[in-house]
């Protein structure tokens, strides 16, 4: 039998669950715990296999599916498969959206799996509730950070920035101009107007909440998307571009000679974002 991997690491971590209160290591134990294994992989593999499979919802699910099948007293690959399968159901509606959050959408699947590591008996309407519970927590961890980029918007003064549309025969793109007139970030290239726009309506909503990463620091410490990255080029000279939350860099700068340029670009950027387009 030739096993999807991906599949079959999610099996094997559910029925190691399984097995975590077991002191029976004899043969006997062993083909119960492959039957098990078998069983729910023929449940699961479908799923994996199909082409709308939503990978990081597959992942998810699992790991939320192991943490509640560790206090099973009658392991049951059926009763194992149903859950992952009503998680997994409810989650990837998520994983699929266009401004999924990849970083905050494992944070939530790991509070979800912590919280269901008591659970006795994993039947469909413990998922239903470890379901909601995940979706409730990845709301509420999102639309904090909406919130905060809404309240910071309203406390800045009016800016004098603008974003400069440019047109050529490969697209349109955009520049943001502070108030004296200076380019401090450039966008890539859109194909239309209206995907210009909307990366532009991504630069306002993630600049003003943006983490900072400093990748030219020693030790380089990560921060989650949406952030703004400082790296030196091959010149030697400092950088920064914005990634939005899904990662894609939304606005990359031209080159600085020091760091702390580089950094008050990156607050001009802050205080610039919410500019008008100049027509």
């Amino acid at each position: 039998m030739e096993y999807d991997k991906k599949a079959l690491k999610i099996s094997t971590k559910i029925t190691a669950a399984t097995l975590s209160e077991s002191c029976e290591l004899g043969a006997e134990k062993a083909k119960e715990a492959a039957a098990f294994l078998r069983a729910l992989y023929k449940e699961i593999a479908p799923i994996r296999e199909s082409e709308d499979c939503v990978k990081d919802a597959f992942k998810a699910a699992g790991k939320i599916t192991a943490a509640a099948c560790e206090e099973m007293e009658d392991p049951s690959a059926e009763t194992a498969a149903e859950f992952f399968k009503t998680v997994y159901g409810g989650i990837a509606a998520i994983a699929a959206e266009e401004d999924f959050d990849e970083d905050i959408f494992k944070y939530a699947a790991k509070i979800t799996a912590a919280a269901c590591e008591e659970m006795e008996e994993p039947d469909e309407e413990k998922a239903k509730e470890a379901t909601e519970f995940f979706c409730a927590l990845y709301s509420g961890l999102t639309e904090e950070e909406e919130n905060a980029c809404d309240e910071e918007t309203e406390e800045k003064p009016v800016c004098n920035g603008k974003y400069l549309v440019k047109e050529t025969a490969s697209g349109i793109s955009f520049r943001l101009a502070a108030g004296n007139n200076q380019v401090i970030g450039i966008s890539e290239v859109y194909s239309s107007r209206a995907a210009m726009e909307k990366g532009i309506e991504s630069v306002r909503k993630n600049a003003p909440i943006a983490n900072i990463e400093d990748q030219t620091a020693e030790p380089v410490v990560t921060a989650v998307n949406p952030k703004f990255e400082i790296y030196n080029d091959k010149a030697g000279e400092f950088r920064f571009r914005l990634k939005a939350r899904n990662g894609e860099i939304i606005l990359a700068s031209e080159g600085y000679k020091t760091k702390a340029s580089c950094e008050n670009g990156i607050e001009s950027v802050r205080k610039n974002s919410p500019a008008e387009i100049a027509e």
